[in-house]
């Protein structure tokens, strides 16, 4: 096929996977709602269907809009996989919330967050339609569900997984994409993993660098755990990775520390950097140069994200702090000790 080949893509109702050849590639859009214009918003999807039977694993990006890592991600999986090679069937979605990705932001047409109302609702508001027939046309056929996220605008992210490792299969999901750091998080509602994992599709969520941009070297450890998945389910040849998390710093939760003062602000620690109890993290300067406030960290822990956006209201997300974590390698970090949990 040449570049300057007019390729048809047809529109679905909904997704059918039956329909499908084996042993091959299929670019298609999924009508789920319809905007002002009275025209469909469509949604793409690739499918790749392997010659064998095996599970359906779905991987999503950019739910929300501006969070971009996610379409290269999966732009580089459908040139990494052979169909003829396959077994199982993938599902792959680079733009979930096309509204917001064509407006550049985070959220839906209607300034909802679509990752805090799923599954949405048969009637109502718009963006409740759209999560309503986008999980019940589409995310309802997965056997498992990779949601690739990134930072939101003006922070900064590590590569980290959320997910509740207290499931054997979303703690296996975890372990597999080999991440900086893991988050034991539990399912809130209105997330589409929480949604997923309620419905018997094992999901996490993968949080994949920052927003608005392509990082490729998080994007391609981003790939390298999602084949790591793909082999783990037989759906691919090869020897699985360790799942073991003997290179991630796992937390038992996380939070953002704010600032109480408004102004210029300087975040000192870098990603995956850890912490103390009573460490300044951030200054808050007035517009003459002079620190109106430090930022300290209440508890020890590892800076998971931060914000970057030098422009500070008070009341602003500073830093966001894993803690009550598991080092892998305490005794590589000076003072070690005072990272240990009792």
């Amino acid at each position: 096929m040449s570049m300057n080949e007019v390729v048809i893509i047809k529109t679905k109702e909904e997704l059918n996977l039956d329909e499908f050849e084996n042993g091959e590639v299929h670019r298609i859009h999924v009508h789920l709602t319809d905007n002002s214009l009275g025209v469909p918003w469509r949604i793409p999807l690739v499918v790749v269907k392997g010659e064998e039977d095996g599970p359906v694993l779905g991987i999503n990006a950019a739910l929300h809009g501006d969070e971009l890592n996610g379409i290269s991600t999966i732009f580089k999986l459908i040139e990494e996989v052979d169909p003829k090679k396959l077994k199982g069937t993938l599902v792959l979605i680079p733009i979930s919330n096309v509204p917001g990705y064509l407006a550049k932001q985070r959220y839906f047409s209607d300034a909802v967050d679509l990752n805090r109302i799923m599954p949405g609702k048969p009637e109502g508001v718009t963006s409740n339609l759209y999560a309503h027939y986008f999980t019940s046309k589409i995310v309802s056929k997965f056997d498992y569900l990779l949601d690739l996220h990134t930072a939101s605008h003006g922070r900064v992210n590590s590569l980290y997984i959320r997910a509740d490792i207290e499931s054997e299969e979303t703690r296996s999901l975890a372990y597999l994409q080999n991440p900086q750091i893991i988050v034991k998080k539990f399912d809130e509602e209105g997330t589409l993993r929480g949604w997923a994992n309620d419905n018997n599709i094992p999901a996490i969520t993968i949080e994949i660098g920052n927003s608005s941009a392509f990082q490729h070297n998080l994007i391609d450890e981003t790939l390298e755990g999602i084949l790591n998945t793909m082999r783990h389910y037989e759906m691919i040849k090869g020897e699985v990775k360790d799942m073991v998390t003997d290179d991630a710093i796992v937390c038992d939760h996380s939070y953002w520390i704010y600032s109480k003062r408004g102004g210029i602000v300087d975040v000192l620690p870098s990603l995956a950097d850890k912490v103390k109890k009573g460490q300044v993290i951030a200054n808050v300067y007035d517009v003459f140069g002079q620190i109106k406030e430090e930022v300290i960290a209440d508890k020890k822990g590892v800076v998971i994200g931060k914000n970057v956006n030098p422009n500070c209201d008070a009341g602003s997300r500073i830093l966001h702090l894993g803690v009550n974590f598991i080092d892998p390698d305490p005794e590589n970090i000076p003072g070690h000790d005072d990272f240990t949990e009792n």
